[in-house]
């Protein structure tokens, strides 16, 4: 190992020289020449790489191992001379000092203009030649500091004027500006993608003068209107990672970058673009861009005019980055004051319409728009269903509700999002607002879609998948807002419903009815006790049948107070007091604008009842053509609104009640048989109140107690003779004409004991004595006239009809005119 030790020594020594001495080229056709000058540089300290004595000799050289500087004949063999070799070594930025002897002045001017670092002219003298060497080395090295200085320079040129931008159109046009200093070119492009956003920003100039540029489109760079199947293929080459590296490209790499890109082949097809150089610049967060400069003459870059543009490259990645930054933010800050708009103006509308074009205003500031439409499903109420648009900058309600239901038709074809670059608007809506692009997203409500938002742009390629996300996330913001909304609009609903029902229970008489308040101790009455008790707690539809004033509504009371639904209301309907037209109205509602003098949305009594019980009073007075609805009510539980969208489900008891005989009304066409067979389900009668006699005198002395409260007269009793006189009475009108009798006979008392002093007489007039039984044998004819008399009498001396005496004696009206004819009998007093 000792022994080794200096030759370790010397070895190191040669390396550290080899490193040390400058490398250097000799071209040089002739060898005597060339080997002197080997000799001369290599006692000089200079490490001589070899010699050549060609232009391709030298190249194979040089990109073997490249030498400090070079030293060339001008004139060598072969069809290349030295000055061609020195437009060469100039573009790798390699020194070189000419070789020559007895130079002509063309040749000289050649030669000068490939900017050499000295001539040394034959023969030579070794001082001349190491000096000269010396000067040049020196120059180059100088040269590089001042080089450095100018790109450093240029940077900061460069990065004063861009990175304060905050615009990427207005960044886009400052870079450019500042590479047209640097480089001419014919077109510049820049796009800057985000792959997490699945979109890109595409921005393509034409220079028009030496200072001046104009901006190009797809539509214009493509000739024509792009298909389906070409924006995909735009979309997928705007967001993939460019695989090409950074360079120049002409002729077939050219030709090969047209077949992969659309854009590039549409440049070299229609815009006569011959060369193409490339710079891929990568961003923060996985972010890239990549800058492309175009010229119409083929090998219009040179090597050294993209190193120049390269070296701005980190201050145009810089600007970009600072841009995304501010964007972003931006962006944000953008979202939530959307957002917070958005619930500001669910907040504040005073109705829907209001509303809308509030959100409307806020949300265009976000995604520009020219018409939007917001509907909801047919669980949802009508009156959110809305479109508004835009019109010389500010927004107006359509009244079209065809667009509405255009777009509900489009949400359940399309599915739950939709991006799409053309609007099927209908026509004529289509051709005015000339829409090109849409945007659609659903509105969750508790994990339910529940509603939808279209919006309209009469740009083409409005949206991006970005955009989707943006009006996703916001809608969830919506979402929230339109659940309030709807929560409020339930409130009020609830409330509307409650007054109505606080409203008709004021207007109705509303005691308590129990079958203590309800008088009646005959077996008769007994009888309808027994049965309300059966039927009550059932949902089962009752039929009460009575004459007029025996006290139907009381019965339909006690039914409600007895059953489950005895917390809800009972709402009361007399089918007889409404006209003809109102009474599908009043049943079931109607929408605003259903018909002329709709000016308001108004519940039906039906939903008035939900949950409750309605009475159907005067049931035999309904309108046929109302009867099948009715039917439908009974049948579905469910009903439908004048000018309504759909059915609306309903819990509702039903007790329906007449003075009618609805099976001769079914007979003769009056009523449906099938609403019939649905009401018929338990049918309660009450007994008129002259098959009650025993109940005269508790029931009067229940509505004397009444009337002397009313009246402020103190009755205690009824006199014997009145009370002798209504048990000869018929009542026609039954309890109701028992009340009204007792307090007129109230009013004209001045005792404590009520007495009757007038005779009873019917609504007609006639007095109607209940006549002491006639003998079981008498003559035909007496017999015939007392039983048409006293039929006269009870039926209020009406013959036809129900409850006329024809119908009482059981012949015909024709018939009992003949007889009476015969007899002598005239109906009138």
């Amino acid at each position: 190992m000792l022994n080794n030790h200096p030759r370790t020594l010397e070895a190191m020594v040669a390396m550290k020289e080899q490193v040390l001495s400058p490398s250097l080229l000799i071209v040089e056709d002739e060898f005597m020449i060339a080997n002197d000058l080997r000799w001369m540089l290599e006692k000089a300290g200079y490490r001589v790489i070899g010699q050549a004595e060609s232009v391709s000799e030298a190249m194979t050289a040089i990109n073997d191992q490249q030498p400090d500087i070079v030293l060339l004949d001008i004139f060598l063999d072969g069809d290349q001379t030295g000055i061609d070799l020195a437009y060469w070594l100039r573009e790798r930025d390699i020194p070189f000092v000419y070789l020559s002897a007895n130079l002509t002045d063309n040749v000289l001017s050649e030669a000068k203009q490939t900017q050499p670092f000295g001539f040394l002219n034959k023969p030579f003298r070794e001082k001349d030649v190491l000096t000269t060497l010396e000067i040049a080395r020196f120059r180059h090295a100088h040269g590089e500091e001042a080089k450095l200085r100018q790109q450093k320079a240029l940077q900061i040129a460069v990065n004063n004027a861009i990175v304060t931008i905050q615009d990427r159109e207005r960044l886009c046009w400052a870079i450019a500006d500042q590479i047209n200093t640097l480089v001419p070119f014919s077109f510049f492009n820049l796009r800057i993608v985000r792959p997490q956003e699945a979109t890109g920003y595409w921005l393509m100039l034409r220079r028009t003068s030496s200072t001046t540029f104009e901006r190009l489109n797809l539509t214009s760079l493509l000739q024509r209107e792009l298909l389906p199947e070409e924006i995909d293929k735009l979309e997928q080459e705007s967001v993939e990672q460019m695989t090409e590296p950074a360079g120049i490209y002409t002729g077939l790499c050219l030709e090969r970058l047209c077949e992969r890109y659309q854009t590039v082949r549409s440049c070299y097809d229609y815009l006569g673009v011959r060369s193409l150089a490339l710079f891929p610049i990568q961003l923060n967060q996985n972010s890239f861009t990549y800058l492309v400069l175009a010229n119409t003459h083929a090998d219009s870059f040179t090597q050294k005019e993209y190193e120049v543009v390269s070296l701005i490259i980190p201050q145009i990645s810089l600007a970009l980055n600072n841009l995304l930054a501010y964007e972003e933010i931006d962006e944000h800050r953008l979202i939530k004051t959307t957002e917070l708009a958005i619930v500001t103006a669910f907040k504040n509308g005073k109705d829907i319409k209001e509303t809308m074009l509030q959100v409307a205003r806020a949300l265009d500031k976000l995604l520009p728009f020219n018409l939007l439409i917001f509907g909801q499903t047919e669980e949802m109420t009508s009156e959110l269903e809305i479109a508004v648009q835009k019109k010389g900058g500010s927004f107006e309600v359509v009244i079209d509700s065809s667009l509405v239901k255009w777009a509900a038709a489009q949400t359940v074809i399309n599915g739950e999002q939709v991006l799409s670059t053309t609007g099927p608007l209908p026509n004529p809506f289509r051709e005015n607002q000339a829409v090109r692009s849409c945007l659609h997203v659903p509105v969750f409500i508790k994990g339910q879609s529940t509603a939808w938002l279209w919006l309209y742009s009469q740009a083409a390629y409005a949206y991006t998948s970005k955009d989707r996300d943006v009006l996703q996330g916001i809608s969830q913001q919506f979402a929230m807002a339109l659940e309030n909304m709807l929560a409020f609009i339930q409130i009020q609903k609830l409330s509307e419903r409650l007054e109505q029902e606080k409203t008709y229970l004021t207007e109705e008489l509303n005691t308590i009815a129990n079958f203590e308040e309800m008088v009646g101790n005959g077996p008769a009455m007994q009888a309808v006790f027994k049965r309300i008790s059966q039927v009550a707690p059932t949902d089962s539809t009752v039929l009460i049948l009575g004459e007029t004033g025996t006290g139907k509504e009381l019965i339909a009371r006690a039914v409600h107070n007895l059953s489950n639904r005895k917390m809800r209301t009972m709402v009361k309907v007399n089918c007889a007091a409404l006209p003809a037209q109102l009474i599908e109205s009043e049943l079931f509602g109607h929408e605003r604008g259903s018909f002329t003098g709709a000016t308001e949305k108004r519940i039906g009594k039906f939903e008035l009842a939900d949950g409750g019980t309605i009475f159907l009073d005067e049931i035999g007075e309904l309108p046929l053509e109302l009867q099948s609805k009715l039917l439908r009510v009974i049948q579905e539980k469910e009903i439908e609104r004048l000018g309504g969208k759909g059915p609306i489900k309903v819990n509702v008891r039903i007790i329906a009640a007449t003075n009618r005989n609805l099976e001769k009304e079914v007979a003769a066409n009056q009523f449906r048989p099938d609403l019939y067979f649905r009401l018929n389900v338990f049918p309660i009668e009450l007994p008129p109140l002259r098959e009650r006699t025993e109940d005269l005198l508790p029931l009067s002395l229940n509505f004397i107690q009444k009337i002397s409260k009313k009246l402020g007269k103190p009755l205690t009793r009824i006199a014997t003779s009145t009370l002798q006189k209504m048990r000869n009475y018929g009542w026609p009108g039954n309890i109701r004409e028992l009340e009204h009798v007792l307090e007129r006979a109230a009013i004209l008392s001045e005792t404590t004991t009520l007495e009757i002093t007038e005779p009873l007489h019917s609504v007609f007039g006639m007095a109607t004595p209940m006549s002491p039984s006639p003998p079981l044998v008498g003559p035909l004819q007496e017999t015939m006239r007392a039983a048409i008399l006293a039929a006269l009498a009870q039926s209020g001396n009406r013959i036809r009809g129900e409850g006329g005496a024809a119908e009482l004696l059981k012949i015909k009206p024709t018939t009992l005119e003949a007889k009476m004819k015969k007899l002598g009998i005239n109906p009138r007093p």
